[in-house]
């Protein structure tokens, strides 16, 4: 007989408690009962059985390397200018991902070869004619820039759901340039698609007050639309008069200006929100080329204004932005330049002088009250400061779990471990007699603790979950067989029950720890790389399991000295078949 089964079973009563404890928060009313917090959260459920929100959202990675020519663009040419390079221009073109570099008559070729061409290795100089130089990015490039777009993405919404102070939300790569986001308990639908599906693509882009293709429009003007004419000021002094359209119809002006861009630029709306809740877009006409990006920025925040008692977005940029900015804003004097956060106009202020120091602010464009007002700015700081994602992003999918469609999950949940678990302790008290009932106790306290350790951990329990669970069950009462089955072999060389006892755990053990081991490896790997209820089908089935392998040999173990203490010296199971 054991000479420690004391010390087992004191050591098994303190996790008994310690269990029901780490249980206790989760039956009880967190609003009600606010002192259970101190413990633990309770048992966090999935999507699938507290229902919340399920989106799949697609990656714009063809923006993304649009993005990057945009920035190559601003590079040559400031590497060009600190290299004293002469050029005439630095030219891009969308459709082919290239960049045209014009030099100066007498610039010297092994110069630009030297400190150009040489020096931004992820561009392929494809032709040269005459001061001309054609670069395009290299397929490589390309490759890495969709691939890393994507990550990036993933990363920034990661960052984003986290600042909401969600529990176990899943932000996990679906396919080649999809994203999966499940929200377990968040309800507020609109704020979340606002959030997440908010790209926060900031840029900073001259608006072409030089072009004017609505003033020459001659065409029919669709009624609910009206043209205006404004002046400006070129960086040269000159006057600029340029054309815009106000319509309080988003589409129809959208329609409107279809294809009436000159090559190179492109219309954009700015929205104004009046306090009786009417919207009013203008358009901008901008240059396509964004001198600066969100990924730029290393701060962003709310501040008010003191004069207007209005808030807004402040922001920083880094080294590399401030400079960008700063050179900009010098080679603009006196133009507009438009802040565009998504595809909108935010603002499109004149510039007075050059800027320096690398700060800028985006208003907002609503006229509603202070709160919410700041409440929009404490969103977009929110996005902003998460990091804005690397290419738009659009919804494939977007679906609301309701509390009935988790309702109906727990209650098929319940029903199947009800019935795994009768089936199980049926079976084994009819095969096993009195054996049987202490594996059956082992397979009770085994559940016990599955559940006290997901509460713990603040594991996910999702419908997957469930099963893995009721695979654990049969796992335990597979340790149990094990063991039964070395006992009965000793028992039939003669041995007396306590000797028959240690030297079956001891010959099941091995056997044991080679089949749970296996087990454990295949839900490792399933954890590591699983995304939504794979990762929560592994979790359960490595809590499980641990604790069927410590019921299976600690627990039954004690149950078994306790009863050859008390004289039981006879089980069905010690006889032979």
């Amino acid at each position: 007989m054991e000479k420690n089964w004391i010390a087992r079973t004191i050591i098994t009563l303190v996790l008994i408690i310690i269990a029901v404890i780490m249980l206790i928060p989760t039956f009880l009313d967190h609003e009600e009962h606010e002192w259970v917090t101190k413990i633990n959260e309770g048992i966090n459920l999935g999507l699938d059985l507290r229902g919340g929100i399920h989106f799949v959202l697609s990656v714009d990675t063809e923006k993304a390397v649009q993005d990057r020519l945009d920035r190559r663009t601003d590079e040559i040419r400031m590497r060009m200018e600190d290299e004293q390079i002469p050029f005439e221009s630095v030219r891009l073109a969308y459709e082919d991902n290239s960049i045209t570099i014009v030099l100066s008559e007498g610039a010297d070729s092994s110069r630009f070869r030297d400190r150009i061409v040489d020096f931004f290795n992820d561009l392929r100089r494809t032709s040269t004619d005459g001061a001309a130089h054609r670069f395009v990015l290299r397929e490589d490039t390309i490759q890495h820039i969709k691939e890393t777009s994507v990550e990036q993405a993933l990363e920034t919404l990661r960052s984003r759901i986290d600042e909401l102070g969600l529990r176990e939300p899943i932000v996990a790569k679906q396919g080649e340039n999809s994203i999966l986001i499940q929200l377990p308990g968040y309800r507020d639908v609109d704020r979340a698609r606002g959030i997440i599906g908010q790209t926060a693509q900031l840029e900073f882009k001259i608006v072409a007050e030089d072009l004017d293709p609505l003033g020459e429009y001659e065409g029919e003007i669709p009624e609910g639309i009206t043209l205006h004419r404004d002046r400006g000021t070129n960086s040269d002094g000159s006057a600029l008069v340029f054309t815009y359209a106000l319509s309080k119809n988003r589409e129809l002006l959208r329609e409107f200006l279809k294809d009436k861009a000159p090559e190179g630029t492109e219309f954009l709306l700015e929205e104004t929100i009046y306090p009786n809740g009417e919207r009013e877009y203008k358009s901008y006409l901008l240059y396509r080329q964004a001198h600066l990006t969100g990924d730029m920025l290393t701060d962003a925040r709310v501040s008010i204004d003191q004069q207007k008692n209005r808030p807004y977005v402040s922001m920083n940029f880094d080294r590399n932005g401030a400079r960008i900015f700063a050179d900009v804003t010098g080679r603009f004097v006196k133009r507009r330049m438009a802040i565009v956060l998504d595809e909108r106009v935010n603002s499109a202020p004149v510039i007075q002088s050059r800027i320096e120091g690398g700060s800028a602010m985006i208003t907002l464009n609503a006229m509603g009250d202070f709160n919410s007002i700041f409440a929009e700015a404490r969103d977009l700081a929110l996005v902003l400061r998460a990091g804005s994602l690397p290419a738009p992003v659009t919804f494939e999918e977007n679906r609301t779990v309701g509390p009935s469609l988790g309702a109906d999950s727990i209650r098929r949940g319940k029903t199947s471990i009800i019935i795994g678990f009768s089936a199980v302790v049926i079976f084994m008290i009819i095969y096993y007699g009195l054996a049987g009932i202490v594996a059956n106790a082992a397979l009770f306290l085994n559940i016990l603790f599955i559940m006290a350790a997901m509460a713990t951990f603040g594991a996910t329990l999702t419908f997957p979950g469930i099963a893995g669970i009721v695979l654990t069950i049969g796992m335990a009462v597979d340790a149990n067989v094990i063991i039964f089955e070395r006992i009965k072999e000793e028992m039939s060389l003669g041995k007396v029950i306590t000797d028959a006892i240690n030297n079956g755990y001891e010959k099941a053990w091995s056997a044991i720890i080679d089949a749970n081991i296996t087990t454990a490896i295949a839900a490792f790997i399933l954890w590591e790389f699983g995304t939504g209820p794979i990762k929560g089908f592994a979790i359960t089935l490595l809590i499980g399991i641990i604790c069927s392998m410590f019921t299976a040999i600690f627990v039954t173990r004690i149950l078994f000295n306790y009863l050859t203490k008390m004289g039981m010296s006879k089980f069905s199971i010690w006889q032979k078949n």
